[in-house]
């Protein structure tokens, strides 16, 4: 079971990365083998809304994004870490979230509606921590998200939202919260792990009519 934890935030070991770690603990402690992005950390450019599709590549532009479609290709599981800055998403996490743009294809039907074609063949579990100081309603930064999720085949499995992140102690320092994160990695994990029995339970029942 792998699951990739994205932190969103640029400041390393303060409240949205703090809860990350504690999520990826809770995950840890079910089996699953985590590892940790700063996309802070990666090169990644603006989209460029080519007009043409990238097939067989995800992207016509190679940089740092290439880490994360290995990630949305082959996890199992994703923790999105993000603060709210303006009410919404950080640069950082529009970023990735843009270039996320070619992994479900959009064409047109007869009468002109929209078909969305998702490209990534494998289908995620993920949770998502949202962090913020004096945003109350999430809703800006959980729209472009969601949108995210769907076009990187992300079934949701659960949300934190933080307010008052920096009130305090901090988030970081609040135990009840650490305690809040490292729930939702273990129930990311389980969400994981009922997935896959409920997949192995179809592939048998098929095996047993065929045989």
């Amino acid at each position: 079971m792998r699951v990739a934890a994205l932190v969103g935030s640029p400041r390393r070991r303060m409240n949205t990365d703090t809860l990350v770690r504690a999520a990826m603990r809770g995950a840890a402690s079910q089996g699953a083998d985590v590892e940790l992005i700063y996309l802070d950390g990666l090169e990644i450019g603006p989209c460029k809304a080519c007009p043409k599709h990238p097939d067989p590549n995800h992207c016509f532009f190679f940089d740092d994004m290439q880490t994360v479609y290995e990630v949305l290709e082959n996890a199992d599981g994703i923790i999105l870490g993000c603060p709210i800055y303006y009410g919404t998403v950080p640069a950082q996490v529009k970023l990735m979230i843009d270039r996320a743009n070619c992994l479900t294809w959009i064409s047109r039907d007869s009468d002109g509606g929209p078909v969305f074609t998702p490209r990534l063949q494998k289908v995620k579990k993920g949770v998502v921590i949202l962090v913020s100081d004096t945003t109350r309603d999430p809703s800006a930064a959980q729209m472009p998200i969601r949108m995210f999720f769907h076009d990187a085949r992300i079934e949701p499995a659960g949300e934190l939202f933080i307010p008052d992140a920096d009130a305090g102690r901090g988030a970081r320092n609040d135990e009840e919260r650490l305690q809040e994160a490292h729930a939702l990695g273990v129930r990311l994990a389980e969400a994981i792990r009922e997935t896959a029995s409920a997949q192995s339970a179809r592939w048998s029942g098929r095996h047993g009519d065929a045989s």
